[in-house]
C-alpha cells in the first residue's frame, strides 16, 4: 500500500529576535531532517514573514506541522492549504530558502 502524499503550506511571522543566521542554522537542520522523513518543500522568506510548503508521507507532514506550530521563534503560523497530492512537486528545490515572488510564480504555474 503507497503512502498517502500530503502538500502543506503555511504562512507565519518570525520572531524580531530571530537574525540570518539563525535562519541559516534552522534551515540547515531542517533540510537535514526533512531528508530522513522524505518530506520535500520550499521555504520563502521576506522581511519577518514565512510562507512554507510541505510535501510529503502525510504522518511525516503532520508530525512535522505540529512541531512547527509551537516553535516559539514564530508566531501567528496559519494554514494556507493541507491536501493530498499525487506526486511532490519541489524535490529539486531543496528546503532552500527562496524569494517569495519565485515560489508564488512557481506554484501558480504547476
Amino acid at each position: 500500500m503507497a503512502l498517502e502524499l500530503v502538500r502543506l503550506a503555511y504562512v507565519s511571522t518570525l520572531q524580531p529576535r530571530i537574525d540570518a543566521s539563525d535562519l541559516t542554522e534552522l534551515i540547515e537542520k531542517a533540510a537535514a531532517f526533512n531528508k530522513t522523513q522524505d518530506i520535500t518543500g520550499v521555504l520563502a522568506i521576506e522581511g519577518h514573514r514565512i510562507c512554507q510548503i510541505l510535501e510529503g508521507p502525510s504522518d511525516s507532514v503532520k508530525k512535522l506541522y505540529a512541531s512547527i506550530q509551537k516553535d516559539s521563534r514564530h508566531h501567528g503560523v496559519t494554514t494556507i492549504e493541507n491536501r493530498p497530492i499525487a506526486k511532490t512537486a519541489f524535490e529539486s528545490w531543496g528546503m532552500a530558502k527562496r524569494n517569495m515572488v519565485d515560489m508564488v510564480v512557481y506554484a501558480l504555474t504547476t
